[in-house]
Order: structure tokens, then sequence, then C-alpha cells
């Protein structure tokens, strides 16, 4: 909830997708990767671009993107959508299988289960950034603006085991054609705005008081953990494409299953 309020507090004003959006620095990785969420999204748009008017309960006002940009000059990387999130992990878990190297991929389900319940987020009481506008014009590259300061409010930081991050990055250093460090505070950035986008839709448009529960971080990434069950031979493919069809793309791991493709690193009472 913290850090639903702190998307929801950042400043607006003047703000429109695809006119004048704000770039804020969240991470840099031990490569200098940069990682920023950009605002607003395309879903926080009142009209599409033949000008026609959207639905007033598709609106999401909170709405953000990540954009991580490569080591110096070396330019941006692609919009990863999830389905580019679930390529990259076959890519790369097909490599590892090969080396016999499934351990890192339990190493990775671990991490990514501390993730969805946030276990690995810590305190902090004021959080120092960096921000730039990104001005749209008639050009096709968008102008950005010199960076500023910015002084934001605490919130729960993504700060995940540095020796696990090594560990992993020594086994397979790419992934989806950023760091291993990258690839997770990008999906950090993806499920947040996944949190976002669902307590608006229950607070907001539905008037529901009801908690998001699972709806939002929790299902997706259960989901890519459910994804590396079956790489690892853990979960039938057929139990995963039966949940995509009736659960809108989603196909989240159940605990049992977390079990077993976490291995030994999860404890049970």
């Amino acid at each position: 909830m913290t850090n639903i309020e702190w998307i929801q507090s950042l400043p607006r004003e003047g703000l429109t997708y695809e006119k004048k959006e704000r770039q804020l620095l969240m991470h840099t990785t031990k490569l200098g990767e940069r990682i920023f969420i950009q605002y607003p999204g395309k879903e926080s748009r009142k009209y599409i671009r033949n000008g026609k008017g959207r639905k007033e309960t598709a609106i999401r006002p909170w709405d953000f993107r990540p954009e991580l940009y490569f080591p110096g000059n070396k330019g941006l990387h692609k919009n990863m959508s999830f389905f580019d999130i679930w390529a990259a992990i076959f890519e790369t878990a097909e490599k590892l299988i090969e080396k016999n190297r499934g351990k890192t991929l339990r190493m990775f389900a671990i991490l990514l289960y501390r993730m969805a319940f946030m276990l690995d987020h810590v305190k902090i009481e004021t959080f120092n950034s960096q921000e730039r506008d990104v001005i749209y014009g008639k050009s096709s590259k968008p102008k950005v603006s010199k960076k500023r300061k910015a002084k934001l409010l605490g919130l729960f930081k993504y700060e995940p085991n540095r020796q696990v991050l090594d560990c992993i990055t020594k086994a397979c250093a790419s992934w989806g054609e950023m760091s291993f460090e990258a690839f997770l505070f990008y999906n950090e950035l993806l499920v947040w705005n996944e949190d976002c986008k669902y307590y608006y839709r229950n607070y907001h448009v539905r008037n529901n008081e009801q908690w998001i529960a699972s709806t939002g971080r929790v299902n997706t990434l259960l989901t890519h953990i459910r994804i590396l069950g079956y790489i690892l031979g853990d979960v039938p493919l057929a139990s995963i494409f039966s949940d995509f069809s009736t659960q809108r793309g989603i196909s989240a791991a159940s605990d049992d299953e977390v079990r077993r493709i976490c291995g030994e690193f999860i404890k049970t009472k």
C-alpha cells in the first residue's frame, strides 16, 4: 500500500502521455544500466490516436512503465511486455538446462517468490533520485531534458541479496539482452505497476473496498515461477495452458508447485 500511494503522489501537472512525460531513476545496476520509471503511461490516455474517447472505466491515471538504458551512451533497451519477459526466461533457461544448471533456475524461482510477497523490500524514509522530462515533438525521437535532483517520499525499495545476484549472474550473464540484476528490477517495476492498476480499478472504478489480494504482482510472479516449473519438468504444460485460457493470461503456481520448483531453497514447517 505504501508503494501504491507513492506512485499516486507523484506530481503529474503538465504531463501527458506521448506529449510530455517524466522519468525517475529507480536503480543503477552493478554494470551501469540505469532503470527509470516513465509516466504517465499509455493507459492514462483519455483519447486514442483517432481522437475517440476511451471509456472512463478503462483509464488508469497512475500507469507507468520501466525504461532501461544500457551502460554509457549505448542507447535504450526496447520496452518489454510480459510475453517478451517469458520469451527471455525460456531462452535463458534452455541454456542453463543444457549446462546442467537447473539449480540456478530454482534459485531464480525463490527470488521471484520473495519479490511477489515483498520479502526483499526495505523501508527507506526518503528516496533521493534524479528526474528528467521527455518531450515529444514532430520528430520521431523525443527530447530528454537535463537531469534534476529529486527528493521524494520514502517507500519500500527492492534490495535483493547481492550474493545471490552474483551467483546467478555467474551462471548466465545475459537475460533478455540485459544483466540478471537489471532483469529482476525490470520485473519489479512491471509488477509494481500491476499493483497500482488493479488497486485503482478496485477502489476508484468499481468502488470495491476489498483489497486486491493476490491480483497484480503475486499472480504475475507466481506465473513466472510456474513457467520455470514447466522448464524444469515439475509442471505439465497442459495445466499452464488451461489456466491461461480461463484466467486471462495468468497461470499462478500453487503452494505445492512452489515447494517442488524452489526445492531446497524453501523451508516448510
